[in-house]
């Protein structure tokens, strides 16, 4: 039976993507659960349609993210720490980060700055900005003493 996704299956698709399964597999699990609907020309055509426009969605997103990549690519974020010689005071965190970053312009979520732990020692660091699977940008971090 040919049916089109509503949603994203594992193993079998994507949404709106047109399959060919199985009819018990679509009667008895995939319709019940509304992932799926039986492809007739009509919903066919209005598929297409909304999938040409997420593609197109998808791309001026990326297209942004490269902007925003390209932009932070000369970044360098400044931070001073309280120390006591030998001994840093706090950490600089993603929050941090964000809201530095946020002062400058460039909005991102908390969870696309990809930090292995919080940065307490003194000197340069680099941390990756993950914007999607496909950009990512790396920002230089200086940390300093009071």
């Amino acid at each position: 039976m040919k049916i089109i996704l509503l949603k994203d299956i594992p193993k079998i698709g994507k949404k709106y993507d047109i399959k060919d399964l199985s009819d018990g597999y679509v009667r008895n699990f995939l319709l019940p659960k509304k992932l799926a609907e039986e492809a007739t020309p009509n919903r066919i055509a209005k598929i297409e349609g909304m999938r040409a426009e997420q593609e197109k969605e998808i791309r001026a997103k990326i297209e942004s993210f490269k902007r925003q990549a390209k932009q932070m690519a000369g970044f360098k974020l400044e931070f001073v720490l309280k120390t006591d010689g030998k001994s840093v005071f706090g950490a600089i965190n993603g929050k941090d980060i964000k809201d530095k970053l946020k002062e400058k312009g460039i909005s991102i979520n908390e969870d696309q700055i990809k930090m292995e732990k919080h940065l307490k020692e003194m000197g340069e660091h680099i941390v990756k900005i993950k914007f999607s699977p496909e950009v990512e940008a790396e920002l230089k971090i200086v940390l300093k003493s009071e």
